[in-house]
């Protein structure tokens, strides 16, 4: 059947309201799409090529970009959606920052070299543009080592907490 047909028929037949029941999909960390079960879904890394097979045969294959999805529906089939259709057809639910460790340091009079603690100290951050800061914010650094950005000490409070070492007795 081509879209003509489609079109055709759409047009001549009295269209009927469907609602879709909401599913809650995981979001789950897999290099292989193929490897989803059932309402889980995964944000691809790298472009790929995503077959959709329900019922043990070819349904749909879509080309997608990094940061598009990959779902996988009630029937164990895994499709793909670009960003823009899944911000469109989907709600999506909270997001978790990882428990990473970071180096990084809080700004002083002294280590700063300003006389004023209100004096503003501008930094380039890892993602570009500018941030400004000022003594007492912080400095961390990205996990590579080499790239930084700065983060409010109010934020900064809330946020991170200081690791000390145990001492061994």
């Amino acid at each position: 059947m081509n879209n003509n047909v489609v079109k055709k028929i759409v047009k001549s037949s009295k269209l009927e309201n469907y609602e879709r029941v909401p599913s809650i999909y995981k979001y789950v960390d897999v290099k292989d799409y193929k490897k989803l079960k059932p309402l889980q879904f995964t944000v691809l890394l790298k472009n790929t090529k995503v077959i959709t097979i329900i019922n043990g045969k070819k349904e749909n294959h879509i080309k997608l970009k990094r940061g598009d999805y990959v779902m996988c529906g009630v029937k164990k089939e895994k499709y793909g959606l670009s960003l823009e259709k899944v911000l469109s057809a989907y709600n999506l639910g909270n997001i978790i920052s990882k428990p990473v460790i970071r180096k990084g340091v809080k700004l002083t009079q002294k280590n700063t070299k300003k006389k004023s603690s209100k004096s503003e100290i501008e930094i380039t951050p890892s993602w570009g543009g500018k941030q400004y800061l000022q003594i007492g914010d912080y400095i961390l650094m990205e996990l590579d080592g080499k790239k930084y950005y700065g983060i409010n000490k109010n934020a900064f409070k809330k946020t991170y907490k200081k690791i000390t070492k145990k001492r061994k007795n």
